[in-house]
Formats: C-alpha cells, sequence, structure tokens
C-alpha cells in the first residue's frame, strides 16, 4: 500500500519510463535518470511523448497505482486503475466522494459560491469600477446549498458593474466579443481543473451542485467558480480588440490562465491544492472545505 500521496506529471515527458527494483526510473532526454519508489507515487498523468513498457505497467497496478492518459493539452481522456486487492489512495478517495453526505454537498457548494461572489467583488475593485461592496454584502447571504440563488443575483449585476458601459450581456457560446474571449479562457481553465480533480486521485463525473448525464466533467463545473472572477479580470484588462480570437489574442488568454492567483501561486497550482482540499473533504478528514477566493483568504466556514 502506498505510504504517501504524490502525483507524477509526466505529460510533457520526452523520455521513457522504465520498472527497476520498486521504483520508478525516469529517463529523460539528454538528462540524467530520476528515481522514485513506486511505494510514494499514487498517480503518474502519462502524455503522447513518454513511452514505457507493458512490464511497467503490470508493476504500477501490483502497486495500486492509477495512470491517467493525457492529451497534448495536458487533460485526461482516459485512465487505468488497478483491480489489486488492496485499497488504493484512489479507490478510497472516490468512494468517500460518491458516498458523500447531501449536506456536505450543499455546504461545500456554499463555500464555493461565496468565494466566487467575493472574487468578483475583488475583481470590479482591481478593474476600478462600482459595485464591489454590493456583492460583498450578497455573499454573506449564500446559505446551504444556495437555495436563494445568490449566485444568479450576484452575477445580473457584477456583468453590468464590469462592461454594462459596452452593452455587454453575458451568453456562454455567443462566438463575439467579450464571450468569445470569456469562453476561450474559461475553457483553457477548465482543462487545468480537470486535470488536477484527476491528479487528486477524484472522479470528475460527480459533481456536488452539477448533475447532468451528458456531462462528464460535473465536478470540474464546480470547482472552476472560484477562479472565473480571476480570468474575467484578466480578460477585463486585456486589450484585445474585435469580434473574432487569433493566434496572438489566444495566446494572450492562455497567459492571463496561467497568470498568478492573489500574489502567490498561478492558477493551475491553485486548482491543484484545491482538489487536494476537497478530495480531503470528501474523506471527512476536513470539516468544511477551504475554498480559494481572489483577492482574500481562503474561506473556511
Amino acid at each position: 500500500m502506498q505510504s504517501a500521496w504524490r502525483v507524477m506529471d509526466c505529460t510533457q515527458l520526452r523520455g521513457k519510463l522504465r520498472y527497476v527494483r520498486g521504483r520508478l526510473r525516469v529517463c529523460r532526454e539528454d538528462e540524467d535518470p530520476v528515481e522514485i519508489p513506486l511505494a510514494q507515487i499514487a498517480v503518474i498523468l502519462l502524455g503522447q511523448k513518454a513511452t514505457c513498457s507493458t512490464a511497467l505497467l503490470f508493476e504500477l497496478a501490483e502497486h495500486g497505482i492509477s495512470v491517467m492518459l493525457c492529451d497534448w493539452r495536458g487533460i485526461p481522456v482516459g485512465a487505468l486503475h488497478s483491480w489489486s486487492a488492496s485499497p488504493t489512495f484512489v479507490t478510497r478517495r472516490q468512494h468517500a466522494q460518491v458516498s458523500m453526505s447531501v449536506p456536505r454537498q450543499k455546504n461545500a457548494w456554499m463555500q464555493i459560491i461565496k468565494a466566487k461572489v467575493r472574487g468578483q467583488a475583488h475583481c470590479l475593485d482591481l478593474c476600478e469600477k462600482s459595485g464591489g461592496n454590493e456583492l460583498r454584502e450578497l455573499a454573506k447571504s449564500v446559505r446551504s446549498g444556495d437555495l436563494t440563488n445568490i449566485e444568479g443575483q450576484a452575477a445580473r449585476k457584477y456583468w453590468q458593474y464590469l462592461f454594462g458601459e459596452e452593452g455587454f450581456r453575458r451568453v456562454p457560446g455567443a462566438g463575439e466579443g467579450r464571450n468569445s474571449q470569456l469562453d476561450y479562457a474559461y475553457a483553457v481553465l477548465r482543462g487545468f481543473v480537470i486535470k488536477s480533480i484527476c491528479s487528486a486521485g477524484l472522479s470528475p463525473v460527480f459533481g456536488v451542485e452539477h448533475h447532468n448525464r451528458s456531462n462528464y466533467f460535473c465536478l470540474a463545473d464546480d470547482l472552476i467558480e472560484p477562479y472565473r472572477p480571476a480570468i474575467d479580470c484578466r480578460v477585463a484588462q486585456l486589450d484585445i480588440q474585435g469580434s473574432s480570437l487569433g493566434k496572438d489574442e489566444k495566446t494572450a488568454l492562455v497567459q492571463a490562465v496561467h497568470s498568478q492567483f492573489n500574489g502567490g501561486l498561478t492558477i493551475p497550482s491553485s486548482i491543484d491544492e484545491f482538489a487536494q482540499q476537497f478530495g480531503l473533504y470528501c474523506e471527512s478528514k476536513e470539516r468544511v472545505l477551504t475554498t480559494p477566493i481572489f483577492g482574500g483568504q481562503d474561506e473556511k466556514g
């Protein structure tokens, strides 16, 4: 059984993975090999440019290590899980995730929406727009499960304050102007959230608020919410003209997703931590879900 939770990100690896006496040997091109004990590894993210043998895959299965097969974006498209009789971190965590009580799910959604609305207020402040204090007051009204739909109330005010002078109306998939910029940036952000969820040993299928049989990434659509205001702020500050998105515009939006979150970790690194926090919450190792807030301390309780 694994003694540590370690995720090996080999999505960008150009080289070979090998098994050597209870250890994973990572052989990069033009670099000295690195060895990691299999007992320390829980998940391996495997990209298209790395090679490995079936002998290694057999040993990974024997040690209960899950292998996530990722596309060129680093987003998992499939997985190899062990049938070993020993419970792994992944199986235990996903069982806890599926078994999570409705009250705990509703409490998690409350924390997520409170963080999102507070982040929207901070976005307005940074963009020198009015309305920040109004949204902060709304955030105080969020209750378990957000039954009064504070999220929707805040969104209507938020978009009016942020882009109202442009005659903007938020319509996902509209395909032009600010809508197309936000859609593209959110799609990139969502890819990182999916990757973090899989790396944390969680199933992206089972969300706390989003439940749709045709959506394989319900949990991603839950955990992405606190990070949207950070992306909105970057989009508002970018000087992108016109309705079409060319190569330069897309590059700027990708860089926005890679920017710092609260002046510390990058947004992708913060998402990694949040996914791990959610995993601990599922396992009841955390009483309340600690949720990142754009422009503030992480929300807990």
